[in-house]
């Protein structure tokens, strides 16, 4: 049996890291993240693309949401599982064995700081887990 995938739900939940971003990095951590960029406000703001930045992260946000429901409605398929529980379970496993493996390859070997690094996949995993709470429970 397949389950079909829910346009809509794959919209909203596309819609959701840039939503949980403008806070994570706004007032929750925005000026942790500019200190360790080593950026001020002025020296992001003279070199910031709006569409670049947000028409590609949605476009990339849509990708995940997009490859999240069919992984989910996979695990649904095969275990009968369903639910903001099995999306949020699916969204941790997916960021543990993807996000953070490969995105230490920036800490590694292009010098970004282990703190840095650390916001910013903290920042994926709740993005993740908003997302897969969502598709996981709007069948």
């Amino acid at each position: 049996m397949y389950s079909p995938v829910n346009y809509l739900a794959v919209l909203v939940a596309g819609l959701l890291p840039m939503l949980i971003g403008s806070i994570w990095y706004g007032p929750l951590f925005g000026k942790k993240w500019m200190s360790l960029m080593g950026k001020t406000e002025e020296e992001l703001r003279a070199s910031f693309n709006p569409a670049k930045s947000y028409g590609v992260t949605f476009v990339f946000a849509l990708i995940l949401a997009y490859m999240m429901a069919h992984v989910l409605g996979a695990w649904n398929d095969a275990y009968d599982v369903t639910g903001a529980m099995t999306g949020i379970q699916g969204a941790f496993w997916m960021w543990l064995g993807f996000v953070v493996t490969i995105s230490w390859q920036q800490v590694a070997f292009s010098d970004q700081k282990v703190s840095l690094w650390i916001l910013n996949i903290l920042y994926n995993l709740v993005s993740l887990m908003a997302m897969g709470a969502l598709l996981g429970s709007w069948n």
